[in-house]
């Protein structure tokens, strides 16, 4: 008995490493943020903390590709890398050593994503090898759908069917909900083909080494790669209070194309960004952290508008104000009172992509610098469409 219990320990020697080193990391990146120059340390340890959920959760919960689930793994809480907030993130481990079958509802579902991936850009994994949209999912009438994710298609699989590339590590999901009332995120489950009435082997020492050790190459990469990724998009802007012309991003969707800037603003200053209506299926504008890269209070503010949103002037033209208090216009964006951070467009499904052009304008000088005949918006009105987003962004994580 004795043997048994101290082979045991050795088995397990190499996990409670791979545990200290965890931790050790997770201190050595506060220090990093300590001794950083970065504006509010407080929000860069919570950032680390989202970061180390993630990596954790990913790795060891939802890192086993032959009993696959799907999880959020960007939502309103753990956030990284630019989130969109009309999406609803769902991503699964997948291995082209097998077969998938994804299942579920779409019922209300505007529109989705699916698409197989390497991995995350700050791991340098950038393939992003088939994609599909709603259209390709063959929606019964009762709104239920299956597809079949595999490396070639299985003799008996006559509906949809997506290839599995061998580089290909993740199955993921982006659901659009544009409409904060109607739109609805449906439902999803996938499972590895030949795995009904199987359960996974209990969880072993060697196995959570590697997965906490994957998930120490993640929150590093993760926490060392988003600061210089917003200092380039600063550049490709051309400098401050500019935006870049939307394009085509590696490891991102093809179907996406993404346009930024960086606002930098004093306080009696606001952005006004004009823009032509782009002629897409989708298309939104939103704020992010700097240099976290995070979406910001998503439940209390207006600091993101999509198309079924954003109003449009008589003239055609889209007038977007960041700035750090209401100006009483539409289309104002909530900066948390943040003197600088990232702005942010994506058109989708887009048939023509307009560059935004923005200025920096005197709040005071600011309803001069707007057509005439362009609507206000009262305090009332404002505090109204604040509890919709509210209401629905509970509904949306919370329910």
């Amino acid at each position: 008995m004795t043997d048994t219990l101290e082979g045991a320990a050795q088995d397990a020697a190499p996990c409670f490493r791979a545990w200290e080193e965890f931790c050790a990391e997770l201190a050595e990146l506060g220090r990093v943020v300590r001794d950083g120059e970065h504006p509010d340390p407080a929000e860069g340890l919570r950032h680390l903390g989202r970061v180390a959920v993630h990596a954790f959760q990913a790795a060891v919960e939802h890192g086993d590709p032959e009993f696959p689930t799907f999880h959020r793994y960007d939502d309103d809480v753990v956030k990284w890398g630019g989130p969109n907030v009309d999406n609803v993130y769902l991503r699964a481990r997948v291995d082209a050593a097998h077969g998938y079958r994804v299942t579920g509802n779409l019922v209300g579902v505007r529109n989705v994503i699916v698409s197989t991936v390497e991995g995350d850009m700050q791991l340098q994994q950038y393939g992003v090898f088939a994609e599909c949209d709603i259209e390709g999912l063959e929606v019964a009438e009762d709104g239920s759908f299956e597809l079949v994710v595999s490396a070639a298609r299985p003799g008996w699989c006559t509906g949809p069917w997506m290839q599995l590339d061998a580089a290909a590590r993740y199955l993921s999901i982006r659901i659009y909900v544009c409409d904060l009332d109607a739109d609805r995120t449906g439902e999803f489950a996938i499972e590895r083909i030949g795995s009904a009435g199987l359960a996974p082997p209990p969880l072993t020492p060697a196995r959570l080494t590697r997965q906490l050790t994957e998930a120490i190459a993640w929150q590093r990469a993760t926490m060392e790669y988003w600061g210089p990724f917003m200092r380039s998009a600063h550049e490709r802007a051309g400098g401050a209070n500019r935006i870049s012309p939307p394009m085509s991003v590696p490891g991102g969707a093809d179907s996406i194309r993404y346009g930024s800037g960086v606002w930098d603003l004093g306080p009696d200053e606001a952005l006004l960004i004009e823009t032509a209506v782009p002629d897409a299926d989708y298309w939104s504008v939103m704020l992010y952290s700097s240099p976290w890269f995070e979406s910001l209070d998503i439940h209390n503010r207006q600091n993101a508008l999509n198309g079924q949103e954003a109003h449009v002037d008589d003239d055609g033209v889209c007038r977007i104000i960041v700035a750090h208090v209401d100006p009483g216009l539409p289309n104002w964006l909530d900066t948390e009172g943040r003197g600088t951070g990232n702005v942010s467009w994506r058109w989708i499904w887009a048939r023509t992509a307009p560059t935004p052009v923005a200025r920096v304008v005197p709040l005071a000088e600011l309803d001069a610098s707007v057509p005439a005949a362009a609507r206000r918006v009262s305090r009332a009105e404002r505090a109204a469409a604040l509890a919709r987003r509210r209401a629905h962004f509970a509904r949306r994580f919370r329910r």
